[in-house]
């Protein structure tokens, strides 16, 4: 079976004008005094490239003839319009609304003489027409958010290939996406989440990795025990190997999730992280436990003869908090199909 096409074009992979357009725009000299983008946050810079690469990924996959343009002239109102059919295939219109108006964001930083404004009204349009954001946020479930944790992985390993040293961008990348993905998988809350070490809590046998969390840990004061599945250890395995050691006082504790202050992140911090992730992502944010009602959507949307499992993952003492997440999920599914079926005449 070929590997799935990447969604994303790795830096390294990018026509040689884009990549030297990139680093003249993003990574200027530090005495270039005419540098526009010198005050932005690094993890706006990534939210940008990202944007971008998800735009190359799409016509090295879909038009490649494109790549042999100059970057200015691969996009028009027909690349956008296949553009967004793609991203519909896989994301919802808030996510699809959000990606173009940071890509716009990129492409106003490269492309200065360009005028973009065009694709801020269908980004704007998009939006309109989206499910409101408050019925979204509630009905995210699970896969989706797993996927998120994958994407900022897969990136971070990207740029990692293309460097001998791993930046401390890309270990700080790699690190959130575990987080997401692990919370998305086995939804702890988030003292327990906050208070995982590499030490008492993962337990390694043979390749694989046990997520082992004590009574102590929980809210319960019941043990937990989660075997995780192959991907999710290969890469616990390279962030413990390549990635937490580069954040700073990484070594001097053991929390499995290291801060740049020398010590391990806070619960707060967490949770404005994974926020902040998942809005880049989605569109909207995700706080922390509305993972676990995502679990909840997800297993009774695609299980729900064994829904009532859902009561072990969330550590649940009784059916009657899980049976909440199943009703709720099977009413907003109906609401969204619903409104699937609408919007094109609100269109005409």
């Amino acid at each position: 079976m070929p590997p799935a096409a990447k969604k994303h074009l790795p830096f390294s992979a990018w026509p040689t004008e884009d990549r030297a357009l990139w680093s003249q725009i993003f990574e200027p000299d530090v005495f270039d005094d005419k540098a526009t983008t010198g005050d932005l946050a690094a993890p706006t810079v990534v939210g940008l490239r990202t944007a971008y690469a998800r735009y190359l990924g799409f016509l090295a996959n879909h038009d490649p003839e494109r790549l042999r343009h100059a970057p200015p002239d691969r996009i028009d109102l027909e690349s956008i319009k296949a553009f967004v059919a793609h991203l519909r295939e896989s994301c919802r219109d808030t996510s699809v609304a959000s990606l173009l108006h940071t890509f716009r964001h990129a492409l106003g930083y490269m492309f200065q003489q360009q005028d973009w404004s065009w694709l801020k009204t269908i980004a704007k349009q998009i939006e309109a027409g989206a499910v409101p954001r408050g019925d979204t946020a509630r009905g995210v479930t699970s896969a989706e958010l797993y996927a998120i944790g994958i994407e900022l992985m897969t990136i971070a390993e990207e740029d990692v290939l293309s460097s001998v040293e791993v930046s401390l961008d890309n270990a700080l990348l790699y690190r959130d996406g575990l987080i997401i993905a692990l919370t998305a998988l086995v939804t702890p809350r988030r003292r327990t989440l906050t208070a995982l070490t590499t030490t008492r809590h993962l337990v390694r046998t043979g390749d694989h990795w046990l997520l082992d969390i004590p009574g102590t840990d929980t809210k319960t004061g019941e043990p937990l025990e989660f075997p995780l599945p192959d991907s999710l250890s290969e890469r616990i395995s390279l962030y413990l190997c390549r990635f937490r050691d580069v954040i700073p006082g990484a070594g001097s504790h053991e929390g499995l999730w290291p801060s740049t202050r020398g010590r391990p992140m806070a619960g707060g911090s967490i949770y404005d992280m994974v926020r902040r992730r998942t809005e880049d992502a989605l569109g909207f944010p995700v706080n922390l436990h509305a993972f676990r009602l995502a679990a909840g959507n997800f297993w009774s949307i695609v299980d729900p003869a064994n829904v009532r499992g859902v009561k072990d993952l969330l550590g649940h003492t009784s059916f009657g908090t899980t049976e909440k997440h199943y009703i709720g999920a099977q009413s907003r599914s109906a609401g969204r199909a619903l409104a699937n079926v609408l919007r094109p005449s609100k269109r005409t």
